[in-house]
């Protein structure tokens, strides 16, 4: 599973960028700092979205901080994928009116913001990438898809977010109203969406997505898993 961020700001301007100081951050660009500064791990701008701090984010991507800078710790996340796994919808708004990628993401198959955002209660940022362009039908490398993590709840998501499903309608409703062709896959992770969907009485949101795809939870979890 991707794992929430353990660094800790380590240079001046991304101390200030964590505590959304933006005099500070001013005095420091002023004097020759550079915005993308990345220090150990990550670039000022993504402390400042993970921290919802958006004064600071403002004052850095008026310097010309790259909205889609990639980390340098494991996850290589983009500012844009840290807003979202922090639930800072305010500044996962603004880096999408800034230019952000909204389908960036570390590698072929990893986490794109949608995978992330489709997994959580909360629909408003998938209804925000998705005005901003986000593509529902690229998946993850188990055959995991927006549309998959919806119907499951978020109980298929792959990162550190304590959740054990439940029903998202408006999310799902939100997919579909997108890419009317989407559907379900016949994967183990198309099949474990709907098991937790019929585990947690989503009637509608099994309607939604079609008698045909509820039948293939059936050996979800009794027959073998396969990938795919």
């Amino acid at each position: 599973a991707a794992s929430a961020c353990q660094e800790k700001p380590d240079t001046p301007l991304t101390a200030a960028a964590a505590r959304n100081d933006a005099e500070e951050l001013r005095r420091l660009l002023a004097a020759g700092h550079l915005p993308d500064d990345p220090g150990d791990a990550l670039t000022p701008l993504t402390w400042a979205a993970r921290a919802g701090a958006i004064e600071a984010m403002i004052v850095l991507l008026d310097a010309g901080a790259d909205v889609d800078a990639r980390g340098r710790n494991r996850s290589q996340w983009t500012p844009l994928q840290h807003a979202i796994h922090r639930r800072e919808t305010g500044a996962a708004r603004l880096l999408l009116e800034r230019g952000a990628d909204p389908d960036a993401s570390s590698s072929p198959g990893s986490l794109t913001p949608l995978l992330m955002a489709a997994a959580d209660p909360d629909p408003t940022v998938v209804k925000l990438l998705l005005r901003y362009g986000a593509n529902p039908r690229i998946g993850g490398e188990y055959g995991e898809t927006p549309l998959t993590q919806a119907v499951s709840g978020g109980a298929l998501s792959d990162i550190d977010w304590p959740r054990l499903g439940g029903c998202r309608l408006a999310t799902v409703r939100a997919l579909l109203e997108r890419d009317p062709g989407l559907s379900i896959p016949d994967t183990y992770a198309g099949r474990s969406a709907i098991w937790w969907a019929r585990f947690h009485g989503c009637a509608e949101v099994l309607a939604m997505v079609g008698a045909r795809a509820e039948q293939r939870a059936v050996g979800a979890h009794t027959g073998q898993r396969t990938r795919g």
